[in-house]
């Protein structure tokens, strides 16, 4: 089993991997990093793109991986919906006025800085490529029991947008903001979460 990474500071050492498996950093996910330059595996996993994904297209992805799979192999694509991030409440009656602010910001900064709509169209994407999809996409959302985790998951990735702003003071009004909603979160009992959506396509040829 080969995986394929971007950055290896979050993957363990060899020594710390399964029997079999092998990491390997490579420069982009957009081209063939298969040395024999032929279709080599049965089965594709890619997750998490979102961030990688230029011009609101992942089309160049879908390309490579299609390269790389067999004929009758699949791809599983599993991407976190990080364009509609989501509020849950335990009780609708208790307030949320500062993460309902903050999420309408956020999803606008988003747009602006790295469009994520595609998300919401893979079964389409990888059906123009070739790729029979099994039924359509699948949307999973944690239960509540995971509200700690996925409130500092998207909080962190909220803080990391923020500094990724052209107006450095509009970044730091947004954190401000942040540090009240987050405040109001916990407070409150809320989650702030994105769904997992998971699409899976076969390759017919």
């Amino acid at each position: 089993m080969d995986g394929f990474t971007i950055d290896n500071s979050l993957v363990p050492p060899p020594s710390g991997l399964p029997p079999g498996v092998t990491i390997h950093k490579v420069e982009s996910y957009t081209s063939n990093f298969v040395k024999s330059g032929q279709p080599t595996y049965d089965v594709i996993r890619i997750c998490n793109l979102a961030a990688n994904v230029q011009n609101n297209d992942p089309g160049s992805v879908v390309k490579n991986a299609m390269a790389m799979l067999k004929p009758g192999g699949y791809i599983e694509w599993d991407e976190l919906d990080t364009a509609r991030y989501s509020l849950v409440k335990t009780d609708l009656t208790n307030p949320a006025s500062q993460l309902q602010t903050l999420l309408k910001q956020i999803h606008h900064h988003f747009d602006m800085l790295s469009p994520r709509g595609w998300i919401d169209s893979l079964p389409d994407i990888l059906g123009r490529y070739g790729l029979q999809v099994e039924g359509s996409q699948h949307r999973y959302r944690l239960p509540f029991a995971y509200a700690k985790i996925e409130n500092d998951k998207s909080f962190k990735e909220f803080v990391d947008m923020s500094y990724r702003l052209a107006d450095k003071d509009e970044g730091m009004e947004l954190r401000q903001l942040m540090a009240m909603a987050k405040e109001e979160c916990d407070r409150m009992g809320h989650m702030v979460t994105a769904d997992l959506v998971i699409v899976v396509g076969r390759k017919v040829y």
